[in-house]
């Protein structure tokens, strides 16, 4: 129970200074006429409200975090009350309502109490970070640099069709995020989702068009800027574990017209010995694109679309169909447009009637989610058509792309006021669906716009209509960052690029070079207005077709960084100085990122280049494509990049499980079996990872317990090396004994192994010094040694 620490607010009125709780400090009356409160959330999470006196501070509709997790203490100074805990301590001045926050991690903020309005009457506050602030990022999809410090960013959702780098539309994309992350170890996240903008300076300064005050949160890390994912997406929450499916190949191209079309686009696939999970269908499922709206199959073009749907299923391949927020009036929509409209489930103008929408193919209303008669509809048309057999949700056009002011939403909200939320409130009609109607499937939703706090609803973003060049390429990497750091962990791209230029159609090289980068990518899925699919390029054949199927040896890898994110909050793509003492040291390399902790991509994205420089940050890194080449962090070099190479590098002493066998989509995964690669170095020590294992299909095998991690371990030294795996936990159809290959590079020929369990053999390549030693019928705990 907590228990007050000063006396209470008198009878007569409200009496100046600051009273406690066990979590929060409170200045009821500052001399501004404003009521401030702090809250420690946990011990590293602090939330500041400030509103007039009077004025209940808004229920959060971005971020998840109650409080209750706060260990610390309150303390009374001469200079007033503070919050105390290992990582933060937080001081409230009483009469002016300021608040100064310092982290024991180095970094501090001070609010000065101070709230203003400007001339147009939007609310504005400052935030003085301490210290020099070289560099921030984060605030959601921004592709024109990864390091935000010094610009101005506008929180208001817009699409960019055909946006190459250095087009000055991208500072603006389709999810902002009021948000920014330091280098020292720090987040601030604002409180809302109205149209504003946010100076990445110091101070910090946010502009608001909220007709409610901002409340804003500081986050901290006790493990600096490496933790800081994990505390910051406890406060916006975190993606459940993916359907696994949506790790494979993913199909997809404006657009399939036709139920033969699409399946002779997987016979294809298939005959070419193409893996493939996946096929997206874009508008023309319900027959024409002024059709927008009907969401029903177009019985000419569809004739039977269950068995479509049951046939392709059988064959491993999952269907996801588009839809959009309007409901057009001029084609076969007209029947649900007069329904809505008699309803009132559209967005209104201020008299109350429909706020007419006009998009490239037609006129009519926008959905308003916000209204519960129109989530139920819409809910029930998804329901329908899901139970048909439909296997995921593709949100298009979720911005909303053409959202005109002087529309009034059932929540009260303006155009302005409501637009950045509408995606959130959109991907929960599909989320909430799944979790109520099918509790035993996991959920893959396309979606491309929204704000804080999107990834809770099983949301795969993309940066949407990119231009199909070079410059639509260069800023992919940047975007995947910016939005991975802040919370979106399964950001990807139109692999291909989709906004063709009439003129020059198709580019094999870019084509290659895209692919290369989508094997590295949360989705690897190809889409474009043409010639989208890997068999379009036949000359790049003996390329293409390799990274596709690479892509699924690198499951047991990649299922891990899911893992990773759903029960830790960190991204897939991360940073290249993201575990490095001075994460700003490389912030200017915007074509390199970590994928996972171990591995680091360099993909190739100017044409017709043959190398490039690969920057290093802290660490050895062994080259995995040519494991004799060993490079130190802090170094620089340029490497060779033919056509046929990524260059993508491993930290020294790395273990890297694979699954090396012939799969025609993601459902031939088979647990019992994996290789290892280890890429040892002197001096590495013992290194280490885990591997999670679950099910593959129960979307609460987390909160249930019912998964298994691996832990994998070596230690090298330059006459012996040793593996340990031991297991920890436990799911139906685990395996019961296991087939270990592990591969170690570099090294000379074995003179001696010795197994715990199973049997084991080596062979070794003189060539590439390469030891295989493989263990079948392995039992956990199993510890293997090998002499040289």
């Amino acid at each position: 129970m907590k228990k007050f620490l000063t006396i209470t607010v008198a009878l007569a009125g409200i009496v100046p200074g600051v009273y406690a709780l066990d979590d929060t400090l409170t200045a009821p009356s500052t001399s501004a006429g404003r009521s401030v409160t702090v809250t420690a959330l946990t011990d590293n999470i602090i939330r500041v409200t400030n509103t007039p006196i009077g004025e209940t501070p808004a229920e959060s509709r971005t971020t998840v975090l109650s409080p209750g997790g706060f260990t610390g203490r309150v303390e009374r100074t001469a200079q007033g009350e503070r919050l105390v805990s290992p990582s933060l301590t937080v001081t409230l001045d009483g009469t002016t309502g300021a608040v100064d926050i310092v982290a024991a991690n180095g970094s501090s903020l001070h609010d000065s109490g101070a709230r203003t309005t400007d001339a147009s009457g939007r609310k504005k506050l400052s935030l003085q970070p301490g210290g020099e602030q070289k560099a921030f990022y984060g605030a959601g999809e921004r592709g024109y640099h990864y390091n935000l410090a010094g610009d101005t960013l506008v929180m208001y959702n817009r699409q960019n069709y055909g946006y190459t780098a250095g087009d000055p539309r991208i500072k603006q994309m389709n999810i902002t995020m009021p948000l920014l992350l330091s280098p020292q170890g720090y987040a601030i996240v604002m409180d809302d989702y109205a149209a504003a903008e946010m100076t990445a300076t110091s101070p910090v300064e946010y502009v608001s068009e909220s007709p409610e005050a901002v409340s804003y949160y500081f986050v901290s890390s006790p493990e600096w800027f490496k933790g800081l994912p994990s505390e910051l997406s406890k406060l916006t929450g975190r993606q459940d574990l993916p359907p696994f499916w949506s790790l494979g190949y993913i199909t997809s191209k404006y657009g399939y017209h036709t139920q033969d079309e699409t399946t002779g686009v997987i016979d294809t696939l298939k005959r070419e010995g193409y893996p493939v999970d996946g096929v997206v269908l874009d508008l023309y499922w319900y027959g024409k694109e002024e059709d927008m709206g009907r969401l029903a199959w177009d019985p000419v073009q569809w004739p039977d679309p269950e068995k479509m749907l049951s046939d392709l299923k059988a064959r491993g391949v999952n269907l996801v169909a588009i839809s959009q927020p309007y409901v057009l009036r001029n084609g076969r929509g007209v029947d649900n447009y007069r329904e809505l409209a008699g309803k009132g489930m559209f967005g209104k103008d201020s008299v109350g009637g429909v706020r007419d929408v006009k998009i490239w193919v037609g006129e009519g209303g926008m959905l308003d989610v916000s209204n519960p008669d129109t989530r139920s509809w819409l809910r029930d048309r998804y329901k329908a058509l899901t139970d048909g057999g439909v296997g995921g949700w593709w949100g298009d056009l979720g911005e909303p792309e053409v959202h005109p002011d002087g529309m009034y939403h059932a929540n009260g909200l303006t155009t302005r006021q409501y637009h950045n939320l509408y995606g959130n409130d959109w991907s929960r009609i599909i989320y909430d669906l799944f979790k109520e109607e099918y509790p035993d499937t996991r959920l893959m939703t396309l979606m491309r716009g929204g704000t804080v706090g999107l990834q809770r609803f099983s949301v795969f973003p993309w940066s949407t209509d990119v231009s199909r060049s070079w410059g639509g390429l260069k800023p992919q990497v940047t975007i995947m960052l910016n939005s991975s750091l802040s919370g979106l962990g399964y950001m990807s791209h139109d692999v291909g690029g989709f906004a063709i230029d009439r003129d020059n159609p198709v580019d094999p090289e870019l084509y290659v070079r895209w692919l290369q980068l989508g094997l590295f990518s949360p989705v690897l899925r190809t889409h474009a207005q043409d010639t989208a699919e890997p068999y379009k390029y036949p000359e790049q054949r003996d390329i293409v077709l390799p990274l596709i199927k690479e892509r699924y040896a690198w499951l047991p890898y990649n299922y891990t960084l899911a893992y990773e994110n759903a029960a830790m909050g960190l991204p897939l793509v991360r940073p290249l100085g993201m575990y490095d003492a001075d994460p700003a040291a490389t912030d200017t390399v915007e074509d390199q990122f970590l994928w996972g902790r171990d591995v680091m991509v360099a993909p190739v994205m100017e044409q017709g280049a043959v190398s490039r420089k690969v920057v290093f940050p802290s660490g050895t890194w062994v080259d995995r494509n040519d494991p004799s080449k060993v490079y130190a962090g802090g170094t620089s070099a340029e490497v060779s990049a033919p056509l046929d190479v990524i260059p993508v590098y491993v930290r020294g002493g790395a273990l890297i499980p694979r699954m090396e066998k012939e799969m025609g989509n993601t459902g031939d995964y088979d647990s019992s079996e994996y290789v290892v690669d280890y890429y040892p170095v002197d001096g590495c020590g013992e290194t280490s990872f885990t591997l999670f294992e679950d099910d593959r299909k129960n979307p609460g095998s987390l909160q249930a317990g019912e998964y298994a991690l691996l832990d994998i371990t070596a230690d090298h030294t330059a006459s012996a090396t040793r593996f340990e795996v031991t297991g920890k936990g436990s799911y139906p159809g685990m395996p019961e004994s296991r087939t270990l290959i592990f591969r170690i590079h570099n090294v000379a020929a074995a003179t001696a192994v010795e197994a715990s369990s199973g049997k084991a053999t080596t062979s070794y390549d003189a060539a590439s010094r390469t030891l295989t030693l493989s263990v079948a019928g392995a039992s956990l705990p199993l510890t293997v040694s090998v002499k040289n």
